[in-house]
């Protein structure tokens, strides 16, 4: 099996919450030898929220009791705000309704007190072997890994994948086309902007609404039917997109760069 390292070129991130000090120290030590990077650990289930918010896990160790909201009212907070990281339950509790709640909850594994290393370690074993999957068009070599939002879960793409991209007219969503794909593409909360942030220069914006994939370009040419524009013909029969003359010369610069490095 590839470690994440190969699938997404960096460390797994995790958020600990748990509200007792020494179970969390012990999970913080169990995270750092399974090579994760813990970015918060907190034992309150508000501060869960926010910690979610600002750092984005892709993992979340979880402890049910926790000081303020608990652990489940806190998830489902951070589902309603359209972030899922995967989560591994870790409690004490002997109420199964709670488990089962927990468990219908994006989850990965439960894992029940007092905690060990190795069955830590085959919940997040489990976790990589799900985000892999996840990593749902791997046709090219793996560049950067861009994550997309959709439907409650973190869907991984690969940039090399990417099609084209085109924000909805009226809604605060994108489809994004990926090569080898469903032709309806992956309907995601990310918006134009914040897709082009997670990737490099062969990524472009030709207008607000769209993004190109250099690697998919048959053409570009000017428009017959509107004087001063131009179109990006992509190699998918009849997908086009509008390139106005204000992005024409960045366009052609870096579609010149990135002809030039394909050559080498």
């Amino acid at each position: 099996m590839r470690n994440e390292g190969e699938v997404l070129n960096r460390k797994l991130t995790v958020i600990i919450a748990e509200d007792q000090e020494v179970i969390r120290r012990l999970l913080e030590s169990y995270a750092k030898q399974l090579d994760l990077k813990i970015v918060s650990s907190i034992g309150s289930g508000d501060w869960l929220v926010e910690d979610c918010l600002q750092y984005e896990p892709d993992l979340l160790f979880l402890d049910i009791g926790l000081q303020g909201i608990d652990g489940i009212a806190a998830y489902k907070k951070i589902l309603e705000s359209g972030l899922s990281p995967y989560l591994i339950m870790i409690s004490g509790t002997q109420d199964f309704k709670l488990v089962l709640e927990g468990m219908a909850m994006n989850c990965v594994d439960f894992v029940p007190k007092p905690v060990s290393f190795e069955r830590i370690t085959t919940a997040v074993e489990k976790a990589r072997i799900m985000i892999e999957k996840d990593l749902v068009y791997t046709k090219s070599p793996v560049s950067k890994i861009i994550q997309l939002k959709s439907n409650y879960r973190t869907i991984f793409i690969n940039e090399n994948d990417l099609l084209y991209a085109s924000k909805i007219k009226g809604e605060h969503k994108t489809i994004v086309t990926v090569d080898g794909g469903k032709d309806t593409g992956i309907e995601t909360s990310n918006s134009i902007l914040d897709i082009q942030s997670q990737c490099s220069e062969q990524i472009f914006s030709p207008n607000q609404s769209s993004l190109v994939n250099m690697r998919f370009i048959r053409s570009a040419y000017a428009n017959e039917n509107l004087f001063g524009t131009y179109v990006i013909q992509m190699t998918a029969s009849d997908v086009k997109f509008a390139l106005p003359r204000r992005k024409r010369k960045e366009f052609e610069l870096l579609y010149a760069r990135y002809q030039s490095e394909q050559r080498q």
